[in-house]
């Protein structure tokens, strides 16, 4: 794993918002379907998975990465106006991730330093701002949360090992992503239950797609376009809860993860979707966590 720290983005990070907000949602002061008076709730969340990770245009596959990560910020939390059993939660903080590689055989062959072997593998970590927004039904002291967030990150990826099996130019794929930071976009859906207002339990899915360049004017244009879809979606949301408050939760998490999930699978191919520019790097995984709130 490289020597290099996070420490200057963690800086930058911790006086920075997100670029966007989630799917295009806009962070309000005040929502029309939440009271005015919010309880402010720091919280640390552990987690620990096992990841998949592909590019497409590389013929075979990168060994699975061990993931281990640890998010922390503040949510707010306001009971919404029209049901006393649903909580609206909105999240930020940072989160870390780190990637661990298998082990791997001893090698005699290299290619610009990294050991030829048996499988492709590399180890990678994460620093990115959290930006979630949730739902939740209450229990007396406990609660069932339904989080989405769309958080931006930035990526240093390790290369560790090529697969003696593939050629320099499938081993291209995993070095473009070598050298530098990369700039990245995750998603991140969860279910996450509350015990006691302290400890919760956390189970999700996540999405980090890693830029090999960062194109602007491309990436804004897809950006924008995002944006305006979930603007759409918010509309949708609002209508379901105006009808059944109750739904909210349920409609949130579903079509704002359906909504991500869609636009990642549009960038597989191109990272600018629609523009036709570089495919990035994908990194998904399953995870379980346990975490406070203080």
């Amino acid at each position: 794993m490289k020597t290099s720290t996070p420490i200057i983005i963690l800086c930058f990070l911790l006086f920075s918002d997100a670029l966007f907000a989630q799917g295009g949602r806009a962070n309000r002061k005040k929502d029309q379907d939440t009271n005015e008076v919010s309880n402010k709730i720091p919280y640390v969340d552990v987690l620990y998975g096992e990841s998949q990770i592909q590019r497409n245009g590389m013929s075979g596959e990168i060994s699975n990465v061990t993931i281990y990560g640890i998010s922390l910020g503040l949510k707010k939390e306001k009971k919404h106006k029209k049901s006393n059993d649903i909580v609206v939660q909105d999240k930020n903080g940072l989160t870390f991730s780190l990637g661990r590689a298998p082990e791997i055989g001893q090698s005699d062959s290299t290619y610009w330093n990294i050991p030829v072997g048996s499988s492709n593998t590399l180890e990678f970590w994460s620093l990115g701002t959290v930006n979630g927004t949730g739902y939740g039904y209450t229990f007396g002291d406990n609660m069932l949360m339904l989080n989405v967030e769309d958080n931006a990150t930035w990526n240093s990826i390790d290369p560790r090992s090529f697969a003696r099996s593939q050629t320099p130019a499938d081993w291209q794929y995993m070095r473009d992503m070598d050298g530098t930071m990369r700039l990245g976009s995750s998603m991140t859906s969860s279910i996450e239950c509350r015990i006691s207002n302290t400890l919760t339990l956390n189970g999700g899915y996540t999405w980090n797609q890693v830029l090999p360049r960062h194109m602007f004017w491309y990436w804004l244009g897809s950006e924008a376009i995002e944006g305006l879809a979930g603007a759409a979606i918010d509309n949708v949301i609002s209508n379901f809860g105006n009808i059944s408050p109750k739904s909210t939760p349920v409609m949130h998490f579903i079509l704002k993860s359906a909504l991500l999930y869609g636009m990642k699978e549009l960038r597989r191919t191109h990272m600018n979707w629609p523009f036709e520019t570089p495919t990035p790097m994908n990194i998904t995984f399953w995870n379980i966590g346990v975490g406070l709130t203080l």
